[in-house]
């Protein structure tokens, strides 16, 4: 047999073949989708909606993860408060008195030792902070025993239990802040202290060196005129001509406030537990309403916090 009859029977053969393959369904027989084949893309549609069922599954864990950022943040704070509170919270007491008021002079608030032990606290570096405008100031030192007319000398205030502060924005009618006493009564006469300073002061008729009996004894009309006298309060009337010297020396001499302190400085009681603490503010500190004020220790620890 040729060559050219053994082509001619293959080609026979191959027609052969693709006739049987394509009367038994050609591409369309289930085998000839088997095997391994690159999948037909998503379309736009079916991926957009996997697209969305992943979004939110990742919402949801995001969610979750927000919460719990948020619960450590509030416990991160938490921790903080309890580091930032002072050794002295809820046993100095920050309280309102006329801290709403317009007048600097009359604006004041009050701070009270109320549950404080015997030692000494010392009130250096301590500030007033308001929380809504930010204005801050350090209480300042005060004078343990004030002279009039005279510069008086300061120094840290070292309170003790029971002590009561008024903290007043404006200037000091005596220049300086100061802790009060039995003779500080005086000081009210001349001067206008808000609140006003309690007229304690020692009678001058019961003072050791007004001698009503003996042959240095002061006279009748004498006695008379110093009993007429109001407590804390020096004479300012004109004497009468012929009253006796040695009682124009006694009244005018020994009836005021420095007299007094030289008298009974040394004596027990003499010291009181009031201080009046004065800012040195030309304005008004703080907001007639809608204010929160800290009281801050030297650390920066929270002592009290006043809202209104």
């Amino acid at each position: 047999m040729s060559g050219f009859q053994l082509l001619k029977y293959f080609i026979l053969i191959l027609v052969g073949l693709w006739l049987v393959w394509f009367l038994t369904g050609g591409v369309n027989r289930q085998i000839s989708q088997e095997g391994a084949f690159i999948e037909q893309p998503e379309t736009p549609e079916n991926s957009w909606k996997t697209y969305n069922k992943n979004l939110s599954s990742f919402n949801i864990f995001s969610q979750d993860q927000d919460k719990q950022q948020t619960e450590i943040r509030k416990d991160l704070e938490r921790a903080q408060e309890i580091v930032g509170v002072s050794a002295y919270k809820d046993k100095i007491i920050l309280k309102k008195g006329s801290a709403t008021s317009q007048d600097p002079n009359r604006e004041y608030l009050i701070i009270e030792l109320v549950g404080t032990s015997k030692d000494k606290v010392s009130m250096e570096g301590w500030r007033l902070q308001s929380v809504m405008t930010g204005k801050s100031m350090a209480i300042p030192e005060a004078s343990y025993l004030p002279h009039t007319s005279t510069v008086n000398s300061k120094r840290v205030i070292f309170a003790s239990s029971g002590d009561r502060f008024y903290i007043t924005t404006g200037r000091s009618p005596i220049g300086t802040s100061f802790r009060t006493n039995l003779c500080t009564g005086y000081l009210e006469q001349f001067q206008n202290f808000y609140p006003y300073l309690k007229k304690e002061c020692p009678v001058p008729e019961d003072e050791d060196d007004f001698i009503t009996i003996g042959p240095n004894a002061l006279n009748d009309d004498c006695i008379d005129y110093v009993e007429r006298l109001r407590t804390c309060e020096i004479n300012t009337k004109t004497l009468p001509l012929d009253m006796q010297h040695e009682c124009q020396v006694y009244i005018n001499n020994e009836i005021n406030y420095n007299a007094c302190v030289s008298k009974h400085k040394n004596k027990p009681g003499f010291y009181r537990q009031e201080w009046r603490i004065f800012l040195n503010r030309e304005e008004e500190m703080w907001k007639q309403k809608r204010e929160t004020i800290k009281l801050m220790d030297a650390e920066g620890n929270l002592i009290d916090i006043l809202t209104y």
